[in-house]
């Protein structure tokens, strides 16, 4: 089997501080068919003195004006030479097996998404792994996907091609970039951290108006969520929730926008409650059955 071309896209704004050690995470990698397109969008820093810094042939320095990382994945996906794409973030670090583990999965499997799990890096030095309730195996709408980012996503190029990031998602453009792209495309999960998600004070993860912004947007592109996939409207009320109880002082605007987005996915609460009693139906049945037949070869 011939050895494919892996294109490594991360974009970046003002980032020159943590870039290298992002970019060096990538280019320590096992499997080292790849290209690093590292995305400048905007930067009033010295990025580029960083990257050009690298003094790597495979790293390609690309600068576009300041239109959002959304718009930097997809000018990298246009200008991407590789069978398969990989995004990273410019600061976060990958494993050094990353990219051979998830190409060698994607082959195996058949799939056209490889996601891996992640070790999210709190400013405490815990680490928490997500996606939490998802596990070994191929994934449907009815699973969380929630905790999925561009991180630890792998796919084959055609899938870019045809599904894209939308530059005006505020918050969830992985998750939201996931969903369409499951509609159809096959996606697989590996039951394995190959990722530390660095969560910094000025994280996207942290701003609490991104994240009402993104939800009444995706709400609007996708009204058949609250009834098609309970769990993400179940992880939606969980997130504006904890979200809105951390705020000290919320504005009256801000307080109207939760009890609307909180009114919206309120529903989902019902068919969340069904999928997830037939669930634990299924496993004690499963339970059941596995333990009869250990008594009956005993």
């Amino acid at each position: 089997m011939s050895t494919p071309l892996i294109s490594v896209i991360i974009p970046s704004y003002n980032r020159a501080h943590v870039i290298e050690k992002s970019a060096r995470s990538v280019l320590a990698q096992t499997f080292a068919d790849f290209e690093l397109l590292i995305i400048d969008d905007g930067s009033s820093d010295n990025t580029r003195q960083v990257v050009e810094g690298l003094q790597d042939d495979r790293v390609r320095y690309v600068y576009q004006e300041n239109a959002g990382a959304c718009a930097a994945r997809n000018h990298g996906i246009a200008l991407a030479r590789g069978e398969y794409i990989a995004f990273h973030d410019s600061d976060d670090l990958w494993y050094p097996d990353k990219l051979e583990k998830q190409l060698h999965c994607i082959r195996e499997t058949g799939s056209d998404i490889v996601i891996c799990k992640l070790a999210m890096c709190h400013p405490d030095g815990s680490k928490t792994l997500f996606p939490k309730r998802v596990g070994e195996g191929f994934i449907t709408l009815e699973d969380d996907i929630f905790g999925f980012g561009t991180q630890n996503v792998f796919a084959r190029r055609e899938v870019l091609e045809h599904v894209l990031f939308d530059p005006a998602m505020p918050r969830y453009q992985d998750m939201e970039w996931l969903y369409r792209a499951m509609k159809k495309y096959r996606a697989y999960c590996m039951d394995i951290p190959l990722v530390d998600y660095i969560i910094g004070e000025d994280s996207i993860s942290v701003n609490y108006n991104k994240m009402l912004c993104a939800l009444e947007l995706f709400s609007r592109k996708h009204p058949e969520v609250v009834k098609n996939c309970p769990v993400i409207s179940m992880h939606a009320l969980r997130n504006l929730l904890e979200g809105y109880l951390k705020q000290k002082n919320a504005a009256p605007g801000q307080r109207k926008r939760f009890l609307q987005m909180m009114r919206w996915y309120y529903p989902g609460l019902v068919p969340f409650a069904k999928s997830f009693l037939n669930s634990r139906r299924k496993q004690k049945a499963q339970t059941s059955t596995a333990q009869t037949k250990e008594a009956n070869v005993s």
